[in-house]
């Protein structure tokens, strides 16, 4: 019997016995949707936390350049050029570039009394998250970090409230990017900055207009805030020409799988002197790369470990589902035996017989695998959404589809349809024509 042949009378015995081979899918299908519903809603976690990581907390897609020795970002020495910053911006992998410094001149003032925090420069609008406004577009403008609009919040109610208490004035205040009545009070309020130009001249009470709102993160310090590189006051001279100066930069990568390759290409370029910053600094001092790669292999590891985990559980549904296919595959032998005398009788070899019931399980397996994935990726969206809405999560879970789990699953249902359809085609294959054609 050619493979056609066994494909055909596999199509027309599933066809007359409907009900029974749908339960024989449905057992298939169960197995695989249990095990893609894991794997999906695994890689949507990982996703969702790598996310949270890269945009809202720890920033894991930045990678720091600093001095040895520095403090952060903020040290004492001052190499980094706009020339250095056009250098990394071009390299591949990098998504965007910032340098940072601190402003050399005094804390911010609100109708005269000092904020907490320092002011820094910023350049970048791509590194710097805005809750609430927008990034700084010039001179006049500055971008100012939580904590600080959280004081003016509080200053600006006990004005006009003088009578609420001070936990009821900071309860207002909470969430000052995020909170639409706090953000509206505070942006377009006009702050003063004393500070020292490039030149030495001193600028007293600089009128400072409130655009934006930092978003909270691990990465940013609460109290900082942001004005553009016009206030910047520490230049260099590198090659006869005169250079504002930074004391660092800051590169966020576009993937982050690309962490540890960029950092790789910063630190070759850092090192050599087609750095204005190595040129500067000598062989006195080593330029730091630094990147959260250890923190993202260690959340992508244990994901790894949860999700083999859960899903060798999910396995076991698997295997019932082989089960069931086999008890269906011998049921079907036992029905059908006396249609395997005629076939044998009439010329079916026993590699026909064989190949025919084989057919015939490894496409019920096919197709409930098939259908099992599009049933995992149903439930891992509707558990998601369900988790956003159980623990009201600002963000959704991402759906994540994984196409090698898919194929896995493909590969899969063909081996559970050749291991549970074998004994039962060994089977059907052994029977003896004569006593089956007795068979009744």
């Amino acid at each position: 019997m050619e493979l056609r042949e066994a494909v055909r009378l596999s199509f027309t015995n599933i066809k007359s016995h409907k009900l029974r081979n749908v339960l024989a899918v449905l057992s298939v299908t169960i197995g695989i949707a249990a095990v893609i519903a894991v794997v999906t809603m695994s890689k949507g976690f990982e996703s969702a936390l790598l996310t949270l990581l890269t945009k809202d907390m720890l920033r894991a897609n930045m990678i720091l350049v600093t001095v040895e020795g520095s403090r952060s970002l903020f040290g004492s020495d001052q190499v980094f050029t706009l020339r250095d910053v056009e250098n990394v911006r071009a390299m591949e992998g990098v998504e965007a570039v910032d340098v940072f410094s601190r402003v050399n001149g005094n804390p911010l003032k609100f109708r005269g009394r000092v904020l907490p925090g320092n002011v820094r420069i910023t350049t970048s609008r791509e590194i710097i998250p805005v809750d609430a406004g927008r990034f700084v577009e010039g001179p006049g403008e500055v971008v100012i970090g939580p904590e600080v609009a959280r004081v003016i919040c509080q200053r600006l109610l006990a004005e006009e409230f003088p009578d609420l208490a001070k936990e009821e004035r900071e309860q207002r205040c909470e969430r000052p990017g995020r909170t639409p009545e706090v953000a509206q009070r505070v942006l377009g309020q006009v702050v003063e900055l004393t500070y020292l130009d490039a030149e030495g001249k001193v600028h007293r009470n600089e009128p400072l207009t409130v655009v934006g709102i930092v978003k909270e993160s691990e990465f940013l310090h609460p109290e900082y805030s942001y004005v553009s590189v016009d206030y910047h006051g520490f230049t260099e001279t590198i090659g006869g020409e005169e250079m504002p100066v930074f004391t660092g930069i800051v590169v966020s990568v576009a993937h982050i799988n690309a962490l540890e390759a960029v950092a790789e290409q910063l630190q070759e370029y850092f090192n050599s002197y087609m750095s204005d910053a190595r040129k500067l600094l000598g062989d006195d001092k080593d330029i730091e790369v630094s990147t959260l790669k250890e923190l993202v292999d260690e959340i992508q590891k244990n994901f790894a470990q949860f999700t083999v985990w859960i899903g060798a559980i999910a396995v076991v549904a698997l295997l019932v589902g082989m089960i069931g296919v086999m008890n269906i595959m011998l049921i079907t032998v036992k029905e059908r035996t006396r249609e395997i005398g005629v076939m044998k009788a009439t010329g079916a070899t026993r590699g026909g017989v064989l190949r025919l019931f084989l057919t015939e399980a490894v496409f019920i397996c096919v197709l409930g695998a098939i259908f099992g994935i599009l049933a995992g990726i149903g439930l891992a969206e509707v558990f998601n959404r369900f988790t956003v809405s159980l623990f009201e999560m600002d963000e959704p879970i991402p759906l994540v589809f994984v196409w090698d789990w898919y194929a896995v699953a493909v590969i899969t249902g063909m081996i559970v349809g050749i291991v549970s359809g074998l004994y039962p085609a060994w089977q059907a294959a052994r029977v003896n024509p004569i006593e089956a054609l007795r068979y009744e």
